[in-house]
């Protein structure tokens, strides 16, 4: 079954249609929008929807019943007497499908003045939390964005890579741009040093004859 709200400038009424072919056809097509007409203490007005009468159709109503009237394609709420009454109870021009019944006072109908504008809707299952309580948990919130660590602390606790790393080391003694030589190789300036050893003018006095006494 579903629930429905009749609404007026002057009033709303919930309505409880029950579970016949009319009135999932109804459903279906809601929200309606519509113009009233009176009869009597009936309220009916045109709507979009095309049904035959079913098997229980009548024309003796409940007050507080709606129909659906097929001869006219109309919604139906009856609240009282109409003109095709034999006693209290409503009745309709001719046989309508029951579709539902009002749930509240009925006799708020009487307000309702021919030509006033109406709309029947549905009234979904209600998803608003109550004031004062919380009955969803609060949206997530954003994942922060993700920050680079600063340079300096990327590189903390990482050994400083050489610039010579895997070259090997330059001789001490090496001249600039020299290129490293043999660790068993001579030193430089040995051959210098050798050349050193020998006494200064030691050639030159082999070829001088000793000077006499």
């Amino acid at each position: 079954m579903h629930e429905i709200r009749i609404a007026t400038d002057k009033i709303e009424m919930l309505t409880t249609l029950n579970d016949s072919p009319t009135a999932e056809r109804i459903w279906d097509a809601l929200p309606i929008d519509s113009t009233v007409n009176t009869w009597g203490q009936e309220i009916y007005f045109s709507i979009p929807v095309q049904c035959d009468l079913d098997l229980e159709a009548r024309d003796r109503m409940e007050v507080g019943e709606v129909g659906y009237w097929p001869t006219g394609s109309a919604f139906c709420i009856f609240f009282g007497r109409t003109p095709a009454s034999k006693g209290d109870e409503p009745r309709a021009a001719s046989p309508v499908n029951p579709i539902g019944r009002c749930e509240g006072d009925i006799k708020v109908f009487r307000q309702v003045r021919e030509s006033s504008a109406v709309r029947i809707e549905r009234i979904e299952e209600e998803t608003d939390p109550v004031p004062g309580r919380v009955d969803e948990a609060p949206p997530a919130e954003a994942d922060a964005p993700t920050q680079e660590p600063p340079a300096e602390a990327a590189d903390a606790g990482k050994p400083e890579a050489s610039a010579d790393a895997g070259k090997p080391e330059a001789s001490a003694d090496a001249e600039p741009g020299e290129v490293a030589q043999n660790p068993d190789a001579a030193e430089p300036g040995e051959a210098a040093q050798k050349l050193a050893a020998a006494e200064p003018g030691e050639d030159a006095d082999k070829e001088k004859p000793a000077e006499e006494a």
